[in-house]
């Protein structure tokens, strides 16, 4: 690869990348094609070893010869893809070359390997609205749905003698010839006649025609937890759409949305209480009774002097924390009301406190 024997690990990746793109067996010209294909290996074959301290070690101790002779003779493995594969970041580098997911398919790279999978049921989301109340203490919300389930007459197998697949033999997957740049490859996917299941029924069900799920209106109960915000959402598993022909079952998605509340306003796990006073309470304090969250009537010392816009806050009066037992705070905002209109006598008490102040 042209690096020096002890060149860090991110120079050898750096020249890697450039000689792995360089003599790409599909970027060959039609005359050298096998030239290419020679040099890919190797490279590829260098870079696995280098790239490995295990076997960059053995490697200077013994040469080409520590993997049972030497490694170029032989044809492309799946090694010399997964190198080009690791180096570039995954799957990126195919799309750009334009191979898509012909190395996924063919050696089960990344996540999207294709398998005989049966159809999968759709999940389903909703929204739901609660008061603040409820996301104080929790509830139960039922809620009608009209989903997908197992036919309850074939009870999800289609139909009446089951046979085996006349399309895939029961294996449940087709095999498709590929022509790529390294040859030709058969590819595998879920058979499109048995979706993976390897056997059909002879006679289809009557009530679902053989699609092994039919609709229904459903009514079931959601559990919301004490503490729930807005705007959060619940996942209840395996209570969307049936999938078809024993696939799985989808999920349903509660989107929580509360109402406005009367007197308070959330803000994370504390609530917002604004509490209008008189000059009066204002300049020489009070005691005043004021709402909480769970109907509870407190009793709040407003202190002599409190200014507009002071913050008072009551610890372990507000939300409880989702799935935790503290609870946060209640702050009161409070807001001092000056009157628009004063009689004379109040006219006349204010001038002489002026005097004073």
């Amino acid at each position: 690869m042209g690096v020096g024997k002890n060149a860090p690990e991110n120079e050898i990746k750096k020249e890697y990348r450039k000689l792995a793109l360089k003599y790409h067996p599909d970027r060959a010209p039609e005359d050298k094609k096998k030239e290419y294909e020679e040099k890919f290996k190797e490279i590829s074959q260098a870079y696995r070893i280098l790239s490995d301290k295990e076997k960059r070690a053995q490697y200077d101790q013994y040469g080409q010869t520590f993997e049972n002779g030497s490694p170029f003779g032989r044809g492309f493995s799946q090694g010399d893809f997964r190198s080009f594969y690791d180096a570039f970041g995954g799957e990126d580098i195919f799309e750009d070359l334009g191979f898509g997911r012909i190395f996924e398919e063919i050696f089960g790279f990344g996540s999207r390997s294709q398998g005989a999978k049966t159809p999968v049921g759709q999940d389903i989301a909703i929204d739901l609205e609660i008061d603040l109340e409820d996301a104080f203490s929790g509830v139960k919300k039922e809620v009608e749905l009209s989903e997908f389930v197992v036919c309850p007459v074939c009870r999800g197998k289609g139909g009446e003698s089951l046979e085996k697949c006349s399309r895939c033999q029961g294996s449940g997957y087709e095999q498709k010839r590929r022509q790529t740049p390294f040859g030709v490859f058969l590819e595998q996917r879920s058979c499109s006649e048995c979706y993976g299941r390897g056997e059909a029924p002879e006679k289809p069900c009557p009530k679902c025609h053989g699609e092994t799920r039919v609709k229904e209106n459903k009514k079931i109960a959601i559990a919301i937890p004490a503490g729930i915000d807005d705007s959060q959402t619940l996942k209840i598993a395996e209570r969307g759409n049936a999938g078809q022909y024993g696939g799985e079952t989808g999920d349903l998605y509660a989107n929580i949305h509360l109402r406005p509340h009367q007197y308070f306003r959330r803000q994370g796990d504390n609530l917002y209480y604004d509490l209008t006073v008189n000059f009066t309470q204002a300049a020489l304090g009070d005691k005043i009774e004021i709402p909480s969250i769970d109907g509870e009537r407190l009793r709040l010392k407003v202190p002599s002097g409190t200014q507009s816009g002071a913050l008072m806050e009551l610890t372990g009066r507000g939300m409880p924390r989702l799935y935790g037992r503290r609870r946060g705070s209640m702050i009161v905002r409070v807001r001092v009301e000056v009157p628009k209109k004063l009689s004379r006598q109040q006219k006349k008490l204010i001038e002489e406190l002026k005097k004073v102040i």
